[in-house]
């Protein structure tokens, strides 16, 4: 992954962030604990340091030809294999990762991942008509990140992401990303030429197995993705974060702006409040389209003034 300036939040969204930087997971003294260049040459690449005391990996899945609704889609739309890593207490770690995986690769990579103490947390799909067709699978773990970095390897090498590629750069994005900032209300960030927005949830997310608050990369944001198709054209794709009581307003506001409700499902296992997550897919201007999902990102956020 890229090293990525922050981002521009919003107050509401700056003042949550904030408040994860201060909690005891995030501690100096804590992340001092890890040799995070031994976690990056354990899992196969040079971690890249985030905000939030985050320590990321990622691999695009290069080798794949992925078509979804006639769209021949940039791996940077989640078609990738992504790790996390936040220091807890005592040099340990959590870990909270996912991979896209075509069907003949889920199983060893399932395999291994147990095998080593990775705990698989979801298994489900994320586009509606894709071809190859593909599986997302969620894990996490919490301990020694030397070692779950090894496992987390040892399951990569079992697919065909080249995993000497060079990290995501910053391609140059065909859409008027300044008046797409202002609608969506943060400033987006550039992974392989995808225009991506991390939006964090509102309420305070814990992971109670690891007594971690979930820095917003870490599954607690909803994540809305640009792809550019040309004269001012996107297709847009990602995920809501929700709780249980935001899920039915929020596929109300995206079905009446005429976004394809794809799938509705969990991510993890242990957080607290229960995190429902729902993905999404629309093609069209990209403005009109960040309204359309401005509209549902004001049924987990107060509108803004």
């Amino acid at each position: 992954m890229a090293r990525r300036k922050a981002p521009r939040l919003p107050a509401a969204a700056a003042a949550l962030a904030t408040a994860l930087t201060l909690t005891p997971g995030t501690a100096s003294g804590q992340a001092r604990d890890i040799d995070w260049n031994a976690v990056g040459r354990a899992i196969g690449r040079p971690l890249t340091t985030e905000s939030q005391g985050v320590h990321t990996a990622e691999w695009l899945r290069t080798d794949l030809r992925v078509v979804n609704a006639g769209v021949t889609e940039n791996p940077a739309m989640e078609l990738s294999a992504e790790t996390s890593f936040h220091p807890t207490s005592g040099g340990r770690a959590l870990m909270i990762g996912e991979i896209t995986l075509t069907g003949d690769e889920v199983d060893t990579v399932v395999d291994r991942l147990q095998r080593g103490g990775v705990e698989v947390t979801a298994l489900h799909k994320h586009l509606q008509e894709e071809t190859p067709r593909l599986w997302w699978l969620h894990y996490r773990a919490d301990g020694d990140p030397v070692a779950i970095a090894r496992t987390v390897h040892s399951a990569l090498v079992a697919t065909g992401i080249p995993l000497d590629q060079e990290a995501p750069g910053e391609r140059p994005i065909d859409l008027d990303t300044g008046a797409l900032d202002r609608i969506i209300g943060t400033k987006g960030e550039n992974e392989n030429g995808v225009l991506q927005y991390h939006v964090p949830v509102a309420q305070q997310v814990t992971d109670t197995r690891a007594h971690l608050t979930l820095p917003a990369k870490m599954e607690a944001s909803t994540l809305l993705m640009f792809q550019p198709l040309g004269g001012g054209r996107a297709a847009v794709n990602g995920d809501f974060a929700m709780t249980a009581d935001q899920v039915n307003r929020v596929i109300k506001a995206l079905r009446s702006h005429g976004l394809t409700v794809i799938e509705l499902h969990n991510h993890l296992l242990y957080e607290q409040p229960r995190l429902y997550y729902l993905h999404f897919w629309k093609t069209g201007d990209a403005t009109e389209l960040a309204h359309d999902l401005r509209a549902g990102l004001d049924q987990v956020h107060a509108p803004r003034g």
